[in-house]
């Protein structure tokens, strides 16, 4: 028999690996030192344009998810490219590896701006 809640939730979601667990902030993690397990990337198109972000999943968190920013992004695109673009692949490596260790702090641009800044420990 169908369990037509869990198909909802996956259908719904940007990524699979978005499906059943919570979102995370940034404010979550700032000062935080997490473990990256898994990521994957998502796509929305906002007011006509296409925009892509990391999803990623951290052990310490495991029925979380956290959308990326510009350098997340940077950094999970260049774990895809290792292979070749295989998205899947490269998570699942990741994960085999034992993940990469991260630090989140509050920073600010030269403007003012915040910034999320990610130390890779």
């Amino acid at each position: 028999m169908a369990n037509f809640r869990e198909i909802a939730a996956k259908t719904l979601s940007l990524s699979d690996l978005m499906a059943g667990r919570e979102k995370m902030t940034t404010d979550d993690l700032i000062g935080q030192t997490v473990t990256c397990v898994e990521f994957d990337f998502a796509t929305i198109n906002d007011k006509g344009t296409e925009k892509t972000f990391p999803v990623l999943i951290f052990a310490e968190h495991p029925n979380h998810y956290y959308t990326g920013g510009t350098l997340l992004n940077k950094m999970c695109q260049a774990w895809a490219a290792e292979y070749d673009g295989d998205i899947a692949a490269a998570s699942n490596a990741l994960s085999d590896e034992g993940g990469v260790k991260i630090r989140f702090s509050a920073g600010k641009t030269k403007s003012g701006n915040n910034l999320t800044n990610i130390d890779v420990l």
